[in-house]
């Protein structure tokens, strides 16, 4: 996490000193970080007394290094299309549209439509889920699975959120006709309406003018390419896969929940989803074969050994 999170922090002050980003919310970040943490060890002392703490240090060091590089991430989002002008939203709109014969979300809504408010809250609930999640995976006992798992989630806000949305400069569906003009998805935004997906409407209509105006707030920054709510909760089910495998097919089906509620709310393109999985599939990989990860397993080797020796005897 300190590896990469010290190269964000050398790219927000690159645009800061060209003007692109702007300064973070660090007490913020901090504020609910800490808040988090200490409702993950409350409820594990509460409903698991008996499981191994994890030291102080780690947990108030991973707390801080999470909230670092949240603070972090919305100026660099930010700034994505003041680095590279939103490019990729025409080629993928027209491209979806040939191929599905159809928007996606239009096929989506054909079936869901009637769901859309019940979908929009839950979707709009992620980042809790997904903090809830990490201070999970923090506060459990040392292992090689849960390293993998802290290595892969620092990694895909980099590469996922920043590195990747630069490069793939995009901002959805549901900014497309206030971006580029016409009223290529007018029918999603007045659908959106209609249906009542208020989270969608407030959250989209904040951004919009946090890029309009300039003024980024804690709201702020748009960004489709790859997406990090399809990518982080793809880390969801990759995790509880390895650290609690009964909960793994409910932890798939809230990924493909996400994707598919990403693209009938219009922050995403049925293709962001998809270059999400491949890189989280990719990150999670590479995260396996880390330093960090392989002195835990060897960690985990030699702690086993002495059990191993009472038992032969």
């Amino acid at each position: 996490m300190t590896a990469t999170i010290s190269i964000e922090l050398a790219w927000w002050a690159a645009c800061l000193a060209a003007g692109t980003a702007p300064y973070p919310y660090l007490l913020t970040h901090l504020g609910l970080a800490a808040g988090g943490l200490i409702a993950a060890v409350a409820i594990q002392r509460v409903f698991w007394p008996s499981s191994p703490r994890p030291h102080w240090a780690t947990l108030v060091g991973g707390t801080a290094l999470l909230a670092i590089g949240a603070s972090l991430f919305l100026p660099l989002k930010y700034a994505i299309p003041r680095e590279i002008p939103f490019w990729l939203d025409q080629p993928l709109a027209s491209s979806e549209r040939l191929l599905f014969g159809a928007d996606p979300w239009m096929l989506i809504d054909r079936v869901l439509g009637w769901a859309t408010v019940p979908i929009d809250c839950v979707y709009g609930l992620w980042l809790p889920v997904l903090l809830g999640v990490f201070f999970a995976v923090l506060v459990s006992p040392p292992s090689t699975a849960k390293t993998r798992a802290l290595i892969a989630f620092s990694c895909a806000w980099f590469a996922l959120g920043v590195l990747a949305a630069t490069l793939l400069s995009s901002a959805g569906p549901i900014f497309y006709d206030r971006l580029f003009g016409g009223g290529r998805f007018a029918l999603l935004n007045d659908t959106l309406l209609r249906r009542g997906a208020s989270f969608a409407i407030a959250e989209s209509d904040a951004m919009w003018r946090s890029y309009a105006d300039g003024r980024p707030g804690l709201v702020a920054g748009m960004s489709a390419a790859p997406s990090l709510h399809v990518g982080m909760s793809f880390w969801i089910y990759l995790a509880a896969r390895t650290l609690a495998r009964p909960l793994a097919t409910a932890a798939l089906a809230y990924a493909i929940f996400v994707w598919f509620a990403s693209v009938q709310l219009g922050w995403h393109y049925v293709t962001d989803g998809l270059l999400a999985v491949v890189g989280m599939l990719m990150i999670w990989g590479v995260a396996g074969k880390m330093p960090g990860a392989r002195s835990a397993a060897g960690f985990q080797s030699r702690s086993s050994e002495p059990t191993k020796t009472a038992a032969a005897h």
